[in-house]
């Protein structure tokens, strides 16, 4: 058994379990006893366990070993060794190398989700795939969006659950991160969206090059690294309206990053007068498939023409 980083050991024990075809979105790490399924099995909390404990060896090496029940009961290991705990060492940013450390094991995660497939709740919101993966889990058919820099580097990514839900990597910060559907063009508009969902929406209706940003928060971090590396691209928000809560979160983090942005950002927020307050009615992609797609288009070109 020869020496392996902490991110080898991780993939080994992954594909230990995936051998056994044990459903999984992560490695578990020193928190017990994991139930869980065989894939395409999702009844019940789960016959099947394993555990993975990581170890400091004598010889200042990490250690990984894996423990798995079987759906025949049977016990197998899988144990590996490698590289030493630089946690551990003096003069060592501890937030830095968890935060790094997170981010390789998203990485590895990225690496084994399925290139080809396909994602629930985006079948039901109606938008295609653009630059994503697809993972089989207990929460069904997921989609798993990358997250990156502005030049592509990828440090994180997010689940989107065929039920809507969300859930990001670990111990991985979202701020300035994006999800660019396809790479931008320096001199041709760029779309900015808070979600996936909207951003394939918009894209599909208008053909802008769509980017997201995944919360309304980073909204404009992400527009200002847009600004920075395509300088003489005009940028479009196309902000949520989010009228059914107290504050509109969406148009107001729009407008917020649109004063930092300065001239070069227009923004474009859907208008649901008359229909009822409720979430269901607060971004382009229900406008899309409440109005269609022309009624949608006309009413994008009305507001960026105005402005």
């Amino acid at each position: 058994m020869s020496y392996m980083t902490i991110e080898e050991q991780i993939v080994s024990h992954v594909m230990f379990l995936k051998k056994e075809q044990i459903a999984m979105d992560d490695l578990l790490i020193d928190q017990g006893f994991i139930r869980c399924h065989i894939v395409g099995e999702s009844i019940g909390r789960g016959e099947l366990c394993y555990q993975t404990k990581k170890t400091l060896l004598r010889n200042g090496l990490i250690g990984l070993a894996t423990w798995l029940r079987t759906k025949g009961g049977e016990i197998k290991t899988h144990k590996t060794y490698g590289l030493p705990n630089t946690t551990s060492l003096p003069g060592i940013d501890l937030e830095k190398i968890k935060n790094r450390e997170a981010s390789e094991k998203a990485k590895i995660f990225w690496n084994m989700s399925d290139q080809i497939g396909e994602a629930e709740y985006l079948l039901k919101k109606g938008v295609g795939y653009y630059g994503i993966r697809f993972r089989q889990t207990e929460h069904g058919k997921v989609a798993v969006i990358p997250m990156g820099d502005v030049n592509g580097k990828l440090y994180s990514y997010q689940l989107i659950n065929a039920d809507g839900s969300k859930r990001f990597a670990k111990d991985v910060g979202i701020l300035g991160l994006m999800h660019m559907l396809h790479r931008p063009i320096n001199g041709f508009a760029i779309g900015l969206a808070e979600s996936y969902v909207t951003a394939a929406s918009c894209f599909e209706v208008t053909g802008i090059t769509m980017v997201t940003s995944f919360s309304s928060e980073n909204l404009k971090l992400v527009g200002k690294e847009l600004r920075n590396t395509f300088p003489q691209s005009p940028l479009i928000i196309f902000g949520d309206n989010d009228r059914h809560l107290k504050e509109n979160k969406g148009k107001q983090a729009a407008y917020a990053a649109q004063v930092e942005l300065g001239n070069c950002c227009q923004i474009v927020t859907p208008d649901f007068e008359g229909y009822q307050l409720s979430r269901e009615f607060s971004d382009w992609n229900d406008y899309v498939r409440e109005n269609g797609i022309k009624t949608t288009r006309e009413a994008i070109q009305k507001t960026l023409n105005k402005d």
